[in-house]
């Protein structure tokens, strides 16, 4: 007998449950409506109801998954929910969305000015800024630097830099480097609190996210970091905020299905 673990069926948009209730039809049971019935029977009548609503209020790109189903263009659970993931990530609204638009410019500016020395590509330079943390811890020096950025290129690039985007590599790696390096006046203010949580918690972002990074922060994640209780963590990121240390711009939503989390961004 084939085992139903669903993921969506309490769902708040009841586009979603149905969705993924057609897609274990289709998928699992061979479009077969009764044998899937048969296997999740509390949920024996709650499905008609689904595809009711669904038929009423579905939007275009609701629609356009269920025909992938249908056309079995979607043959896994996998594909599925990958597809799923998609539609349900959340859209940047607010400052996240100016913050989005303004990266976009940058790159666009950026591929201007430096023409042939560009880099265009995401993975490459992602991986060139998440090696900077230990790079800064290690107190690299130019050689060991400019000897990442050739080992990088090795494991993330498909093609060979070119000598001027070879050196562009260098330059952004030495400058997130030197990002997570720096101190300024802001950090003296949060000295000046003489709060240890608040210094703590400044000082786990600190370590991890280098100026401008953007940055998940739960509640949860936070308490961890910085081993406090979660109710002290609203109060601390406040201060923190207050201080210009960091920009909420995105504010979560707490529940199962939102996949909205608080987002933040390193100003200093």
């Amino acid at each position: 007998m084939t085992i139903i673990e669903h993921k969506y069926f309490e769902h708040p948009d009841v586009c979603i449950r149905h969705l993924e209730w057609y897609a274990f039809q289709h998928i699992l049971f061979d479009k077969d409506w009764n044998k899937l019935r048969d296997a999740i029977l509390e949920y024996d009548q709650r499905p008609f109801h689904w595809l009711d609503y669904f038929q009423r209020k579905a939007k275009d790109i609701h629609h356009q998954i269920k025909s992938k189903l249908y056309k079995k263009d979607i043959t896994t659970m996998d594909e599925f929910y990958h597809e799923l993931d998609k539609l349900l990530k959340p859209k940047p609204l607010g400052k996240a969305l100016k913050d989005k638009k303004q990266r976009t410019a940058q790159s666009a500016y950026q591929k201007e000015q430096l023409g042939d020395a560009y880099i265009d590509n995401k993975l490459l330079l992602s991986k060139a800024k998440q090696s900077a943390f230990q790079l800064a811890e290690e107190r690299a020096d130019k050689d060991i630097i400019e000897a990442k950025a050739h080992e990088l290129v090795k494991l993330y690039s498909n093609e060979a830099l070119s000598p001027e985007q070879l050196d562009t590599l260098i330059k952004y790696i030495q400058a997130q480097v030197d990002k997570h390096l720096k101190l300024d006046r802001v950090e003296a203010s949060i000295i000046d609190t003489d709060d240890k949580n608040i210094f703590f918690m400044w000082g786990k972002i600190k370590r991890r996210y280098p100026k401008n990074d953007t940055f998940v922060w739960t509640n949860e994640i936070a308490a961890k970091e910085a081993h406090c209780s979660k109710s002290s963590v609203k109060t601390i990121m406040r201060k923190l905020e207050k201080l210009g240390a960091i920009t909420c711009i995105q504010k979560g939503k707490s529940g199962r299905f939102t996949k909205r989390a608080n987002l933040y961004r390193r100003e200093v």
